[in-house]
């Protein structure tokens, strides 16, 4: 197979809008099916090509009615596997953020309550800078998303979330922590229970889970990047 034919199974994939890392593997699939046929059949390129993408023609087509968040379409294949890396995103991210959550509340067992705060208060800034300190450490392969911003390269791409956005308010929970959550929460751990420390642990879950999500979703990226990086020759840079 000549860079002429190959390019035209490109050209065609591209045109399916297939996160680039995807697209990487569906283009090997196409060009191993279309030289079978090649190898086994009186067959030209076009015809063999075009069989090829009769058999891809459900998993490579769009939904009639697509109704979603962004303005590219979808097909029914990568539907079914990005929904599928979400299931999988939202479920490591729920064990390794439990086991964070699991470890600094039973800490709360064995310190008192004012060396509880210091130590949840440390936690919870450890937490909330580790996408930060990520994101900065790989800045260079984040912004490869913004200068290829006609394609998609990766599909967690999606899911990193701008985290110092959320700077002003973490800073006034931070100023609260201390006087406020800390104690509501140290006593509902050592069986004092009251709704204030109820929704105080569900808030100090919830930040816990949104840090670890992101920090999955940039490591998911930065592998897949690695990937895409060799295939960024083919693509043509947002002007």
């Amino acid at each position: 197979m000549n860079d002429i034919q190959t390019w035209q199974i490109r050209n065609y994939l591209l045109s399916k809008n297939l996160p680039i890392d995807i697209l990487i593997e569906v283009e090997d699939h196409f060009i191993t099916q279309i030289v079978h046929i090649l190898e086994n059949e009186e067959i030209d390129f076009e015809n063999a090509f075009y069989r090829v993408k009769v058999l891809w023609k459900k998993e490579l087509s769009f939904p009639r009615y697509n109704i979603q968040f962004d303005l590219n379409d979808t097909t029914f294949f990568v539907k079914k596997i990005t929904g599928n890396l979400l299931k999988t995103t939202l479920r490591n991210s729920f064990f390794y953020s439990f086991a964070v959550f699991t470890i600094i509340l039973s800490v709360a067992l064995f310190l008192n309550e004012s060396a509880f705060g210091y130590f949840s208060l440390i936690c919870m800034i450890i937490v909330y800078l580790s996408p930060i300190f990520i994101y900065l450490k790989n800045m260079k392969d984040f912004l490869l998303a913004r200068q290829y911003d006609n394609y998609t390269l990766t599909y967690y791409q999606n899911h990193i979330l701008v985290v110092a956005a959320g700077g002003g308010v973490f800073s006034q929970v931070l100023f609260n922590y201390r006087s406020g959550i800390s104690p509501y929460i140290y006593h509902t751990v050592n069986v004092d229970f009251s709704w204030e420390g109820f929704w105080s642990i569900f808030g100090f879950l919830v930040f816990i889970y949104w840090a670890v999500f992101n920090v999955v979703s940039q490591k998911k990226y930065l592998t897949q990047i690695k990937v895409v990086k060799p295939y960024l020759k083919y693509l043509r840079a947002s002007s």
